[in-house]
């Protein structure tokens, strides 16, 4: 899971920064939402047929990650915020007032 990697890696490298995104991993991993986020960061599959991130969309999944964690929501509530976040609106919906 590439946004498992991501997150730990953060954690590891910016340990005052990074205690948010622990309630991801721990006291379990919440799969789910991890899913979500590695979608977050747009993968791309390279001319090998290995998926490959942008350095924009590994910002965007830590970025995303701080919010989940923050919000600390459902797994239903979380996925939705990372599916807005991954999608934006969507032709013919309207903005929530």
């Amino acid at each position: 899971m590439f946004a498992l990697a991501t997150i730990e890696h953060y954690c590891e490298a910016f340990p005052e920064k990074g205690e948010p995104l622990r309630w991801l991993l721990t006291p379990r991993r919440r799969h789910t939402l991890l899913t979500e986020l590695g979608r977050v960061a747009h993968p791309r599959t390279d001319s090998n047929g290995r998926l490959v991130w942008s350095e924009e969309g590994v910002v965007r999944l830590v970025e995303a990650a701080f919010v989940i964690a923050e919000a600390k929501p459902s797994t239903k509530a979380g996925v939705v915020m990372l599916r807005e976040l991954r999608l934006g609106p969507r032709i013919g919906e309207r903005p929530a007032r």
